[in-house]
């Protein structure tokens, strides 16, 4: 089979751009001992970004307690040249209440932004209707 059947279970209106409206997820994150750090924000999609999630400095700090140990640190390489991105564990909600742990990430010097990644994206099924200005979650159907 070439194809096959989605149903969209949630949706997120993309967000602002600069220029034109930009894909986007809607999350909530928690870190490993359940305290709650963002709750249903919206974190644009990046398939530029190999990582998980990227998040500010300030908010990565609610994170530390689960950071992995600086030998397993992200280098990543960039217009501007390689860049080290400090990594830890954390709980991911999505908005049609799936739940599993992924990483956030934010760089060593820096303040970083809020991003989704290929990492994260590759463990869903997404559909952009760029017509709609919609990012869907959906599920294929059997």
């Amino acid at each position: 089979m070439v194809g096959g059947i989605y149903r969209t279970v949630s949706c997120t209106k993309y967000a602002e751009g600069k220029k034109y409206p930009a894909p986007a997820l809607e999350i909530t994150l928690h870190n490993m001992v359940g305290e709650k750090v963002l709750e249903k924000i919206k974190f644009p999609i990046d398939t530029g970004y190999e990582g998980s999630i990227m998040l500010t400095s300030d908010l990565y700090q609610h994170f530390l307690i689960a950071e992995l140990p600086r030998i397993l640190w992200k280098n990543y390489k960039t217009l501007t040249g390689m860049v080290t991105m400090r990594i830890a564990r954390a709980i991911v909600k999505l908005s049609n209440g799936i739940e599993f742990e992924t990483f956030v990430e934010t760089p060593l010097f820096g303040t970083g932004k809020l991003l989704i990644g290929r990492e994260l994206l590759n463990k869903l099924t997404i559909i952009l209707d760029g017509n709609k200005e919609n990012t869907c979650i959906a599920e294929e159907v059997a």
